[in-house]
């Protein structure tokens, strides 16, 4: 399966590192620039090393816009995985993909949507965390 990843930080890392390692083609990474912010330093393994260390194309964003749906359209995939995306995909970009977009978000929504789910859920000493595996759509 032809696969493009949204993704940044050690979340997206992590999620691009099992896809490399999986049977599936990885043709696009899509991740944010780096950044300087204290919290983005914690959590700072780069997406975008790992796909160029790996042959992988890879398109910087801060938000999606019609150049990179332009190139996700030329490119065909399967399915687009996102993980650790700070902004939001619109549908022109989540519907593309035959087998559409697969969000991975860490914690079990529909508690914690949003930025830092793990911060919060620790400072609100929440006794259950985990990972939510959905398929997105306008009811995002």
């Amino acid at each position: 399966m032809r696969i493009a990843m949204f993704g940044y930080q050690t979340w997206g890392h992590r999620t691009l590192r099992a896809l490399l390692e999986s049977e599936h083609d990885v043709a696009l990474v899509v991740t944010h620039p780096h950044s300087d912010h204290a919290y983005e330093r914690i959590w700072a393994d780069s997406v975008a090393d790992l796909a160029t260390e790996h042959g992988v194309e890879v398109i910087l964003r801060n938000r999606p816009d019609q150049a990179l749906a332009d190139r996700l359209a030329e490119l065909e995939p399967d399915l687009i995985v996102a993980n650790n995306w700070r902004t939001w995909i619109p549908p022109e970009i989540f519907r593309l993909p035959k087998h559409g977009t697969l969000n991975v978000h860490d914690s079990l929504l529909p508690a914690y949507a949003g930025f830092s789910p793990i911060i919060w859920a620790l400072l609100n000493g929440e006794k259950e965390v985990g990972v939510t595996a959905h398929m997105m759509d306008e009811e995002l």
